[in-house]
């Protein structure tokens, strides 16, 4: 099960594997109603869940508003990877600029090399992409569980600024699989013709 999502903008498309909640960041009555509408769905309306559902909710409810604060432009959420199978991930997108060690006069490769040295360069469908990675162990509870957090870097064509992609993955037992399916995922931008 895959789902094609469009930037809020309309200059891109991205294919999503499995089941995410694309949170609208712009209306903030839309956030808390899409918010609301998937915590029901995946913790359930009976009166014993509601404790939990408004905890799920105001918190889901104040990553959303720090991301659009934080100048996100999109922000979505996974909740399954196949049907029963859970997996949650945030995705966040920005827009930002080309760092000044990134002259204008080199490629668009040889720029994302010059701005992120120590990033890996993936060619893709799109074209260049630089890809930071890191691994870390996060507190959830009392316990500790492995994280994942993954940064794209894709210049924009017909515009001089980067499409900064941010996936971050709490519990992710193998990050070299998990590295790979977010790299599949970024390589399924499609960017619109209409935003030339």
């Amino acid at each position: 099960m895959t789902r094609e999502v469009v930037s809020p903008d309309q200059t891109y498309s991205i294919i999503l594997p499995g089941t995410w909640a694309v949170i609208p960041l712009q209306d903030e009555a839309a956030m808390t109603k899409r918010i609301v509408a998937m915590v029901k769905k995946q913790v359930g309306g009976g009166d014993r869940a509601a404790r939990l559902r408004r905890q799920t909710r105001d918190e889901f409810v104040k990553t959303a508003k720090q991301a659009r604060d934080a100048g996100a432009t999109s922000f979505a959420l996974s909740l399954e990877l196949m049907p029963g199978i859970p997996f949650p991930a945030a995705m966040l997108s920005t827009t930002e600029t080309w760092p000044v060690l990134a002259s204008a006069e080199l490629s668009p490769a040889d720029r994302l090399r010059a701005a992120l040295p120590g990033a890996v360069l993936l060619d893709q469908q799109s074209g260049p992409v630089a890809r930071e990675s890191e691994s870390a162990q996060q507190r959830v509870g009392s316990e500790k569980v492995p994280s994942l957090r993954v940064v794209y870097w894709i210049p924009r064509p017909h515009a001089d600024d980067l499409l900064r992609i941010t996936i971050s993955a709490p519990m992710v037992e193998s990050p070299e699989l998990f590295t790979e399916l977010f790299d599949a995922i970024v390589d399924s931008i499609t960017w619109k013709a209409d935003s030339v």
